[in-house]
C-alpha cells in the first residue's frame, strides 16, 4: 500500500518504532514531564517563534477550534479568506461560534486580491483567518503579504498551517502570524491525533479578554500545565514520543532540510508529468505538500482515484471540492524520488489507456 493522500502519510520504520514501547511512564511523572518540555522547545524551530507550542491531542479542526474559542468573542467580526474546502470551514467554523464572517471568496486555485482585502479590513474587524496552503487545491498563500497588512491594520492573523508547516517555508514571528496551528499526519510524517498550537503574545493578551464557552480547548490550562512539562489531559503519549524522534533529525539536518526535501519531490513529480503529458497544474502557486494536476474530460478524477486504488494499492484523496478535471498527489512523507517518479508516470500512462478505450 502506498499513501499519497495529503495525510496521513507513509513514515519511516523508526518513526513508527518510537510509537511502540513495552511500556509508557506515567505522563504526569518527570521523565514524560521533561519528554513534553523537550517537544514542545523542538516545536519553536518547525514554527519559527520564540512563544511556546502547546501539546494538543486533537484533530487539526480541534486546533481551529482552539483558535476560534480563545481569540473570538461572539459578535466579533472577521475576515476569511476562502479559497476551498478548508477556508469554506473556516467560515462554518466561525459561524457555529456566533462570529460574524465577512467572507472574502476567492476562485479555486487562484491567488486573493490584496487589494479588496485591504479594503475589507475596516476598523472593527478583529481578525484575518486564513489557511497557509488551501489543501483542497494546493494553493500556497503568501502568508508573508498577508502579515505585513494585518500588522500594519492590528488585527490578528490566524493561520491555519496544519499540512503546510514542514513543506513550505513558515516563519510565524517574522511574518506578523498571532496564531498558528500544525498536524502530526501531515509533514512532520507522524501518526494522526496530536498537534501544536501557537499563541504569540499579542494573542496571549486577548485570551483572557474572550467570554467564549470552552473546556477542553481553554488555552490557559494548556499554558499553565505547560510550564510543568504536562496537559490539562491524559495526551496521546505514542505520538509525543514519534515527534521528539522526528524533532532529532530536525535538529540535526535543520527544517530547511525538510522544507528541501519535499520542494525536490514536488520538483521531481511536477517535470516528470511535464515530460510525459503536455498538461499543467492547477493553482497558479503551488505548495511543496502536493501537487494538482489538470485532468482531460476523458481521464476524471474520481476514475484514475479508483483504478490506481484497485491496481496498484495506491491511495489518492478525492478531491473535496468534488470536481473531476483536477488530481491531488501529495509529496509528504516516506517517499523519495524514485517512487515519486513512478508514481507521475503511472497516472500518465493510465490516463492515455483511458483516451485509447484501453481500461
Amino acid at each position: 500500500m502506498l499513501l499519497l493522500a495529503p495525510g496521513p502519510v507513509p513514515m519511516e520504520k523508526q518513526i513508527c518504532d518510537a510509537a511502540c514501547v513495552e511500556q509508557l511512564p506515567y505522563f504526569r511523572g518527570k521523565v514524560f514531564a521533561d519528554i513534553v518540555k523537550e517537544v514542545s522547545q523542538g516545536m519553536k524551530s518547525v514554527f519559527q517563534t520564540q512563544y511556546e507550542p502547546l501539546v494538543l491531542t486533537s484533530s487539526g479542526t480541534g486546533l481551529m477550534e482552539m483558535a476560534i474559542v480563545n481569540l473570538l468573542n461572539a459578535g466579533d467580526k472577521v475576515i476569511v479568506i476562502n479559497g476551498g474546502t478548508f477556508g469554506q470551514k473556516w467560515v462554518n467554523m466561525c459561524q457555529a461560534f456566533n462570529v460574524e464572517v465577512k467572507n472574502l471568496e476567492v476562485s479555486l486555485g487562484k491567488n486573493p486580491d490584496m487589494n479588496k482585502l485591504e479594503n475589507l479590513i475596516k476598523p472593527d474587524i478583529k481578525a484575518v483567518l486564513v489557511n497557509a496552503h488551501e489543501t483542497s487545491t494546493g494553493y500556497l498563500y503568501d502568508i508573508e503579504e498577508i502579515g505585513k497588512l494585518t500588522s500594519k491594520k492590528s488585527v490578528l492573523l490566524i493561520v491555519d498551517a496544519v499540512s503546510a508547516i514542514g513543506s513550505d517555508e513558515f516563519k510565524m514571528d517574522e511574518w506578523h502570524v498571532d496564531c498558528a496551528l500544525v498536524s502530526t499526519q501531515k509533514a512532520l510524517a507522524l501518526m494522526p491525533g496530536l498537534g501544536f498550537i501557537v499563541f504569540n503574545q499579542k494573542a496571549k493578551d486577548i485570551i483572557n479578554t474572550v467570554s467564549q464557552p470552552r473546556f477542553y480547548f481553554n488555552a490557559n490550562d494548556y499554558i499553565s500545565n505547560l510550564s510543568h512539562g504536562m496537559t490539562p489531559f491524559t495526551p496521546a503519549m505514542n505520538i509525543i514520543l514519534q515527534t521528539r524522534e522526528r524533532l532529532k533529525e530536525i535538529e540535526s539536518k535543520g527544517v530547511d532540510a525538510l522544507i528541501t526535501k519535499h520542494a525536490e519531490l514536488a520538483k521531481v513529480f511536477r517535470n516528470t508529468i511535464m515530460d510525459c503529458w503536455d498538461l499543467g497544474f492547477f493553482p497558479d502557486r503551488q505548495s511543496n505538500a502536493l501537487t494538482a494536476i489538470k485532468l482531460p474530460a476523458y481521464a476524471p478524477m474520481s476514475k484514475l482515484v479508483s483504478y490506481m486504488r484497485d491496481k496498484f494499492d495506491w491511495w489518492f484523496a478525492p478531491n473535496p471540492t468534488n470536481r473531476e478535471d483536477y488530481l491531488r498527489v501529495s509529496h509528504m512523507g516516506n517517499l523519495d524520488k524514485e517512487t515519486i517518479r513512478k508514481v507521475a508516470e503511472n497516472i500518465v500512462s493510465v490516463a492515455k489507456s483511458f483516451f485509447k478505450g484501453e481500461i
